[in-house]
C-alpha cells in the first residue's frame, strides 16, 4: 500500500471513528459535557454549609456529569469533609413529574441564594423519559411543562427544609417523586426505625415502603435520612453497577430515599437530616 493510500485509510477511519462519536453525543451527550467544562470556565455553584465538615453544592448548570442523567439537572449535592458524594445521584429534592404516561426531568434552571441559610432552584420541566431504543433520545427536549420551584433552608446543624412549591406546573400532572440520592459507594448500608442493618444489595433497587430509615456512610461517620408526616410512601433502593444501552455504558451508582406526592398538590414540604454518626 502506496503511503497516500495509507493516508487516505488512516483518514477515513479517524472520519468513520468521529462521525460515530458524533452519532452518540447527539443522542446521549457525555464526552462534549466534560469536553465543555474543561474548555468553558464555569460558575461555581452556590454553597450551604450545614456544620463542621458537611454542606452542600446546588448547580445552576446540569453538573456532575455522571452516568445516564449526565445532562439533567441535579438537585442539593451533599459534601462531606470538602469532598462531593453524589456520584450518579439525583442529589436532594430533585423534583420529577409524571403527567399521561412518561415522567418529565429538567435540563435547564435557575438559582439564587436569599440569605447565608436558604438556597433556591427554579426546575424548568422540560425533558420527556423514554425508553431507551436504538438511534432514539432516551430525554428528550419537549415544551415545558412549566416550572417547579424548591427552596432548601437550614434548620439546624443536622436539618434542612426542603420547601416544593408545584404552582408553577401548567399541566395536569398526576404525581411527583421527589428524589433523594447520594452516591452509593459512598452510602452502602441502610438502617430502618427498628435499627436493622442491610447493605444496599439487600435492599434492592426500589422498594416501597412508610418506614422511616437512613443511608448510613461506608466509614459509618455520617448518615442522611428523610423525615416525613406518619405514612408518606416512599421507595428506598440502590444501584452501584455498569450498565449499557445501544450509545455506551455507564455507571449507575446512587443510594436513595424517594418520596411519592400524589395530585392535586400545591406545596408539599419535608426534612433532610444529615447527621454524624459517631457525634457524642
Amino acid at each position: 500500500m502506496g503511503i497516500t493510500k495509507k493516508i487516505n485509510f488512516w483518514v477515513l477511519g479517524l472520519f468513520f471513528i468521529f462521525a460515530l462519536l458524533g452519532i452518540r453525543e447527539y443522542f446521549d451527550p457525555y464526552l462534549f459535557l466534560h469536553v465543555d467544562n474543561m474548555v468553558r470556565s464555569k460558575p461555581e455553584p452556590l454553597a450551604l454549609e450545614l456544620q463542621e465538615g458537611v454542606s452542600f453544592h446546588l448547580y445552576r448548570d446540569n453538573r456532575p456529569h455522571i452516568g445516564k442523567i449526565a445532562a439533567l439537572q441535579k438537585g442539593l449535592v451533599l459534601v462531606w469533609n470538602g469532598e462531593e458524594v453524589i456520584e450518579e445521584g439525583y442529589g436532594f429534592g430533585l423534583p420529577l413529574i409524571q403527567y399521561g404516561d412518561l415522567v418529565y426531568l429538567s435540563r435547564l434552571a435557575d438559582v439564587e441564594a436569599p440569605d447565608d441559610i436558604t438556597l433556591i432552584k427554579t426546575y424548568t420541566i422540560s425533558v420527556a423519559d423514554r425508553w431507551s431504543k436504538f438511534l432514539q433520545k432516551k430525554y428528550k427536549d419537549v415544551e415545558p411543562l412549566g416550572t417547579v420551584v424548591v427552596t432548601y433552608i437550614v434548620l439546624s446543624p443536622e436539618e434542612l427544609i426542603v420547601d416544593v412549591d408545584f404552582t408553577g406546573l401548567t399541566v395536569d400532572w398526576n404525581t411527583a417523586y421527589l428524589m433523594n440520592e447520594q452516591g452509593a459507594v459512598h452510602f452502602p448500608y441502610y438502617e430502618n426505625s427498628a435499627g436493622e442493618r442491610q447493605i444496599g444489595e439487600q435492599v434492592g433497587i426500589w422498594q416501597a415502603t412508610r418506614d422511616f430509615g437512613c443511608w448510613i456512610s461506608k466509614d459509618e461517620e455520617l448518615r442522611f435520612c428523610i423525615e416525613t408526616e406518619p405514612g408518606r410512601q416512599r421507595f428506598i433502593g440502590r444501584e452501584c453497577y455498569y450498565q449499557y444501552n445501544w450509545a455506551r455504558f455507564y455507571l449507575l451508582s446512587w443510594s436513595g430515599i424517594d418520596l411519592k406526592i400524589e395530585a392535586p398538590m400545591d406545596n408539599y414540604s419535608y426534612k433532610v437530616l444529615v447527621e454524624k454518626v459517631n457525634e457524642p
